[in-house]
């Protein structure tokens, strides 16, 4: 399986990767406190998302389960399958799972590497999962790609959407915050002309970039998205 979540990339020679799971409480209490939360599901609301009636969606990189949990709400009859590379967010995540209610059973939460995307461990029951290609009608990512090779995790996570399935990437937005956000967590932002050339490389068509409102504050303030349909 895949070293720990805090391997990131272009690190200077001899630093340590950051380790999410010793603040994962904290973590998700702030963007709960700070209204960072409600921000990004103001956004979420405005996606063009265009799924099917029973949607499957896979929530890569998931934290604490922010965009799959809101998924999943938005869309009751979708299965959302979220994946981390740190146990204790995924601890986090499974906690709020379980006020899912009848909803719980559509979610599975599993340990995987976004630079190795198809192959989860599923965390409550220990069951290897292999996702087949073409399997997913949404890819969301939520401030993850940043820790990762984007060219090669994009095209992994790439081939599990459907033809006319959605991809969206709501990374670190350029700019002083998230420069200094990245000298704290040690990830490297990319900026959304990366993101866009390389989506429409894949083959992806209706590439856009989508900025968060003032509305969003203060989500908008570090977040920006990348959104494209695979042909």
């Amino acid at each position: 399986m895949k070293p720990p979540r805090s391997s990131t990339v272009r690190l200077p020679r001899g630093t340590e990767p950051f380790s999410y799971g010793r603040i994962a409480e904290i973590y998700d209490t702030s963007l709960r406190l700070f209204g960072f939360k409600r921000g990004v599901e103001q956004f979420l609301e405005r996606v063009e998302w265009r799924v099917p009636t029973r949607p499957r969606a896979l929530d890569a990189g998931a934290g604490t389960g922010l965009n799959g949990l809101w998924f999943l709400r938005r869309f009751p009859g979708s299965e959302v399958v979220a994946f981390d590379i740190d146990r204790q967010m995924l601890a986090v995540l499974a906690r709020h799972a379980r006020r899912l209610g009848n909803l719980r059973h559509r979610l599975i939460v599993a340990h995987g590497d976004l630079r190795a995307p198809n192959v989860l461990t599923q965390t409550d029951t220990g069951q290897a999962i292999v996702l087949a290609e073409t399997s997913f009608d949404v890819v969301m990512v939520g401030a993850a790609l940043e820790h990762v090779p984007l060219d090669v995790s994009l095209e992994r996570l790439a081939r599990l959407l459907r033809p006319g399935g959605l991809f969206l990437n709501v990374g670190m937005r350029p700019g002083p915050p998230s420069a200094m956000l990245g000298r704290l967590y040690r990830f490297r932002p990319y900026t959304t002309g990366e993101i866009h050339r390389l989506l429409e490389r894949l083959g992806f068509v209706d590439v856009h970039v989508l900025r968060l409102m003032p509305t969003d504050f203060p989500a908008n303030l570090t977040r920006i998205a990348v959104t494209g349909r695979k042909a």
